[in-house]
């Protein structure tokens, strides 16, 4: 790997490319845009040092270009595009080094994605947002899953309950969450009002 990154450095990154590629494709992404980045799957061999940066430049990458297309003032932008990409980039990144900062953009684009998704669909990828949001050390981002795991067709009236209940004890009293679980709270029969 020594003799990869000189020859790198000395401008032989074909050669580099053949000797370590995940090295080749950190150097050809140091200049690279989100684009050409995420448009590129992540090289890499299990173990390999540049693995999650790899992981995280692709994250990124695919991550800004999904917020880009947002409506102004909007949290998630309306279409897919690259948020499944972005999702599990950072996941990948999350699980060769754990980091609050993968795992709270994990959360991001899974909550992002899972608002584009059927209620039934959108469950799955809560779940995978919550426990990123957890791994994040961020439960107002896991309220947030809570509140699309609570939604009408989401799962059964005690499934839901369940969830509207488990992210009310999440959200911060008085937040946004914490009032918007509490509406959702009342409309699902025989659930009450409060935990």
């Amino acid at each position: 790997m020594r003799r990869a990154a000189i020859l790198v450095l000395a401008g032989c990154t074909p050669l580099a490319a053949v000797v370590d590629p995940p090295l080749a494709q950190l150097s050809r992404w140091e200049s690279a845009g989100p684009a050409e980045i995420a448009a590129e799957p992540v090289s890499c061999s299990p173990g390999h040092a540049a693995c999650p940066r790899l992981h995280m430049l692709r994250a990124e990458a695919c991550m800004s270009i999904a917020m880009a297309s947002r409506a102004p003032g909007a949290a998630c932008p309306a279409l897919r595009g690259n948020l499944p990409c972005a999702a599990d980039s950072y996941a990948a990144a999350r699980a060769l080094t754990p980091n609050p900062a993968f795992a709270a953009g994990e959360a991001q684009a899974r909550l992002c994605l899972a608002e584009l998704l059927p209620p039934a669909e959108a469950v799955r990828e809560a779940a995978l947002a919550a426990s990123a949001a957890m791994a994040a050390g961020a439960p107002i981002l896991a309220a947030r899953a809570a509140l699309i795991a609570a939604r009408p067709g989401a799962g059964t009236e005690p499934q839901r309950c369940a969830a509207a209940q488990a992210g009310l004890r999440l959200a911060p009293a008085g937040s946004r969450e914490a009032a918007d679980i509490a509406l959702r709270i009342a409309t699902i029969p025989d659930c009450g009002a409060t935990p």
